[in-house]
């Protein structure tokens, strides 16, 4: 069980708001999601994060972590998402690290020390083209040559992928009809191409094409062949449950923000806030926040308490969160009307990131799918 009291998730939550409220400003964002920034996010912040100890909250003793939780890892997500914040929270700590931690050796778990100080990004790159959500989709290919390993397929985008010291990659081991694997790779080995794009919400990421790269046996995750499907069915749940940490974050400053805006605005010599059907619709916002709220809630701490039923509470949190982030995120652009949609205006990136929080992992309908097959 986490060794985090409540008292301490109290501070770690005051700090990051202190934190982020004070030093991430909206212009902040943006000078970071110029296309003519270096890496599109904040190394001096990641370096800052690191020596507030936020990286190591969910980190094992081993590692120099603070041997918290997933709800210590939504503590810091719902921050990170309530200021549109660029860093790889998701890519390394939750998706990179997870893998690591669960799947790899004592020695290749030494680099979450470095994870820990921040000397070292990880990015997740398992999804692969006609994939959909399917989560053992894998059709890369890790060929035995000897001891060690040559590896080809196609990742599609990976957020953070491009500036990441190390990819995950996911293979199928031997052959096509052989265990899932995973392998860490570096992006500048030889046959590792990259091909770098912004996402949606102007965090940047990465396609990436393996051909016929080289890796030792000790780049493959485990001392043995087992398939890791399992591994990474829990590391996608982490992720998705990350992502609906940070939409409840950005939901709950996008209300905020619309309900100040409303106050500032004026129609028929009065505020648009001192209208009855816009405060309705507020309400309506606020009722959606909270319920993805709860759900988030409980399914963070069903995770971190390992209730038997843990994954079936995750899919309904990440449908609810997937369904409040379209409605929060539609309602403040209307209220805002055309001034919601320009660069110069943050709602409309709030917009934009709560669009990739909704489908981050699969959609709404796909987890309703799953889950209706689960009851079946």
């Amino acid at each position: 069980m986490p060794s985090f009291t409540g008292e301490e998730r109290q501070l770690l939550h005051e700090s990051l708001q202190d934190y982020f409220s004070n030093r991430y400003s909206f212009e902040h964002f943006r000078a970071l999601s110029d296309p003519e920034h270096t890496d599109g996010f904040g190394r001096a912040e990641w370096a800052e994060y690191a020596e507030l100890g936020w990286l190591g909250v969910a980190l094992p003793d081993y590692a120099g972590g603070s041997a918290g939780g997933m709800t210590e890892s939504g503590i810091v997500m719902a921050a990170a998402g309530g200021a549109l914040s660029m860093e790889p929270f998701v890519s390394t700590l939750v998706l990179g690290a997870s893998a690591i931690e669960l799947a790899g050796n004592a020695e290749q778990r030494k680099v979450l020390t470095d994870v820990a100080t921040g000397a070292h990004t990880l990015a997740f790159c398992h999804t692969e083209l006609d994939a959909g959500y399917a989560r053992d989709y894998v059709t890369s290919v890790a060929r035995r040559a000897g001891a060690d390993f040559i590896l080809s397929g196609e990742k599609t985008f990976a957020l953070h992928a491009d500036a990441a010291d190390s990819l995950v990659v996911s293979a199928r081991i031997g052959d096509e009809n052989g265990p899932i694997g995973l392998f860490l790779v570096s992006p500048s080995a030889a046959g590792v191409h990259l091909k770098p794009a912004p996402a949606f919400d102007a965090r940047r990421g990465a396609a990436v094409s393996l051909t016929e790269v080289a890796l030792s046996a000790s780049a493959k995750l485990g001392d043995n062949d087992v398939d890791l499907t399992d591994v990474i069915d829990t590391v996608l749940d982490r992720g998705a449950l990350a992502v609906c940490a940070e939409a409840v974050g950005a939901m709950t400053t996008v209300t905020e923000q619309t309900v100040e805006y409303l106050k500032t605005r004026e129609q028929f010599g009065q505020p648009l806030a001192k209208f009855q059907v816009l405060q309705h619709r507020l309400v309506d916002m606020s009722i959606a926040v909270e319920e993805a709220r709860a759900a988030t809630h409980s399914a963070l701490t069903a995770m971190d308490a390992g209730t038997p039923d843990c994954q079936t509470i995750v899919w309904r949190a990440k449908v609810q969160c997937a369904q409040s982030a379209r409605f929060v995120g539609g309602q403040a652009i209307q209220l805002h009307g055309g001034m919601g949609m320009t660069d110069e205006l943050a709602i409309g990136h709030y917009y934009k990131r709560l669009t990739m929080c909704e489908t981050a992992f699969g959609d709404a309908q796909w987890y309703l799918k799953q889950l209706a097959a689960k009851a079946a």
